[in-house]
């Protein structure tokens, strides 16, 4: 039987949280302990009614904020407060695959934070995977891919437009997501950080990172699937005229699609949709947990708050 991780509800008459009030010691124990046990928690009948609301809630827990502006993430969301922005805006009918938050550059969240604002009519449920779990699973299905993975890591190629695709889930534009005014600019920075590139004919930026490792711990004792080899290969879209694969080890051999499949496989045996309540807040360990985001129908708004944001260095080859 496969292992699955259970959602964890609160509420007020279990753990009481006042907006704009720091939450205290015994209070921040309740969470941490649900968090350690099953990756995230669902914060349900707090009366969260709207984003400064969610701000308020957020601040409560005294974490860092990693304001989206600085992410190298590519895709399309809009702030509404300083630490509070939209989800990613890809169309109702685009499934968003499973993932760790920006596991896919140097720099990523600990922690993030779900608002619903808006359910969904149907569909639009937030996939949550254990990645420890998923590991176990691919580890033993698969122990030579999982060898060579945790040995070089991988690699990851993405291209980014020149202006904003509203109608892709990793559509954000080359400009905003370096955080630069030029292609100039933008070829200065991915040199800094060890990143391949080339433009192409549109005017888009194809990137290819440097090795990032695929299974970590982060001191924790217990490793992770932590990357995004599932979301790749399932979802990332590929321009006309850029053909370089998404995905290779870091040391840039192939990744074959029997092992992609065996990874998009055991991260689906070890998840559970949390099917969103509007006013629901959820909080995700980043370093514990993958989510993705269900087709929906109808309209459906999810904000979002990242937090503790973690820096590493790439693989050395």
């Amino acid at each position: 039987m496969n292992e699955t991780p259970e959602i964890a509800l609160l509420s007020p008459k279990e753990l009481p949280i006042t907006l704009g009030a720091a939450l205290d010691g015994p209070s921040k124990t309740v969470v941490s302990d649900l968090i350690n046990t099953h990756g995230f928690v669902v914060f349900r009948g707090y009366g969260i009614q709207s984003d400064q609301d969610f701000h308020r809630f957020v601040e409560g827990f005294g974490l860092e904020n990693f304001k989206y502006a600085d992410s190298f993430s590519n895709a399309v969301r809009h702030n509404r407060t300083d630490r509070v922005f939209t989800a990613n805006e890809a169309p109702p009918n685009v499934e968003i695959f499973l993932h760790h938050e920006m596991a896919q550059t140097l720099t990523f969240p600990g922690a993030l934070f779900f608002f619903c604002e808006k359910a969904a009519e149907s569909g639009g449920a937030t996939p949550i995977c254990r990645s420890d779990l998923a590991l176990k699973t691919l580890e033993k299905q698969n122990p030579t891919f999982t060898a060579k993975l945790r040995s070089v890591g991988v690699k990851y190629r993405n291209s980014m437009p020149s202006e904003a695709n509203h109608e892709s889930g990793q559509g954000r534009s080359w400009k905003d997501t370096l955080t630069v005014n030029s292609a100039h600019e933008a070829e200065e920075k991915l040199a800094v950080l060890g990143y391949q590139f080339n433009w192409l004919e549109d005017g888009g930026l194809s990137v290819q990172t440097p090795a990032l490792a695929a299974v970590d711990n982060f001191g924790r004792g217990k490793d992770v699937f932590f990357n995004q080899i599932v979301a790749a290969a399932a979802g990332w879209t590929v321009a006309a005229d850029d053909r370089e694969p998404r995905l290779c080890f870091g040391d840039d051999s192939p990744i074959q699609q029997a092992d992609l499949a065996d990874s998009i496989k055991a991260a689906y045996q070890h998840t559970v949709d949390l099917n969103w309540q509007t006013g629901d807040v959820a909080l995700l360990d980043n370093l514990k947990v993958m989510h993705g985001r269900r087709p929906f129908e109808g309209s459906r708004s999810v904000l979002a708050s990242l937090c503790n944001p973690i820096s590493r260095p790439a693989v050395e080859a």
